[in-house]
């Protein structure tokens, strides 16, 4: 019972977390759009404090790819956790092993994974640019994105074998 519980909970926090990420994706978008129709002040405060505006003074060029590496970043991390609300709208405690769900966690690695590669991209992007321009260095992680999803990746290879598992033992009389 109390398991069923638990899983409630989080997808009342998956559903939250996702929201909170494309809105976050979203908001960096569209105040990104408005500094390109001469409001150059909203490059000061793109999104909860990142100021971007030397990037915009230096370069457009810079400016936009140092936004679409924040757009993505938020985005791939909206779409884990959307995966994540669909792997509890599949999950069925009576059958609790099957081929969607497992698919889904696989996919849940693999933008895991994305997330982890990109951030390390912008990571290293970021770094460079700031040697050319003075501006407060974005704040993106990359590393344990990776490592979730190398764990993620396990976790899905053992449903997988659990899977086979199940359908032996309903194979056998």
């Amino acid at each position: 019972m109390k398991t069923k519980q638990i899983f409630k909970t989080m997808n009342i926090v998956s559903w939250i977390v996702f929201i909170g990420f494309c809105i976050k994706a979203g908001a960096i978008a569209i105040v990104a759009m408005m500094s390109f129709s001469g409001n150059t002040n909203a490059t000061k405060d793109l999104y909860m404090g990142i100021d971007l505006s030397n990037i915009y003074a230096f370069s457009s060029t810079h400016f936009i790819c140092a936004v679409l590496v924040l757009v993505f970043m938020a985005s791939l991390k909206a779409y884990i956790f959307y995966l994540l609300i669909h792997v509890f709208k599949h999950m069925d405690f009576n059958h609790p092993f099957n081929d969607v769900v497992m698919a889904l966690i696989f996919k849940i690695s693999y933008v895991a994974l994305g997330v982890g590669v990109l951030g390390i991209i912008g990571k290293a992007y970021t770094t460079w640019l700031a040697s050319k321009v003075v501006f407060t260095q974005l704040d993106i992680e990359a590393s344990a994105y990776i490592f979730m999803a190398g764990v993620v990746f396990i976790i899905a290879s053992l449903y997988r074998r659990a899977i086979d598992i199940q359908s032996e033992n309903e194979l056998t009389i």
